[in-house]
């Protein structure tokens, strides 16, 4: 079961183009702490409403929805300290 099945979004993401950029968009924290974090959501919301980027996959450290093999971005979004590590961690 995913973290992400019983979600309820303010947006529809839209559906990939043949030339569009995939990418991963990560939180170095739970999914608890991330989906609570506004500026994670809107801006995960500009991305996903792109049309210049494919499928944006979030991925968070208890979980992910479907990563995809070769992303030509990876963002992260940082809020303080000690997520600098769980970068680390999600990278590695």
């Amino acid at each position: 079961m995913s973290l992400f099945t019983d979600e309820q979004l303010l947006f529809e993401p839209l559906n990939p183009t043949a030339e569009a950029i995939p990418v991963i968009y990560a939180f170095p924290n739970t999914y608890t702490v991330g989906i609570t974090s506004l500026g994670y959501q809107v801006v995960w919301a500009n991305l996903a409403t792109n049309p210049l980027l494919s499928v944006v996959s979030r991925l968070l450290m208890d979980g992910g929805e479907y990563l995809p093999i070769n992303p030509e971005l990876m963002r992260f979004s940082r809020h303080w300290e000690l997520d600098y590590t769980n970068i680390l961690i999600l990278v590695l």
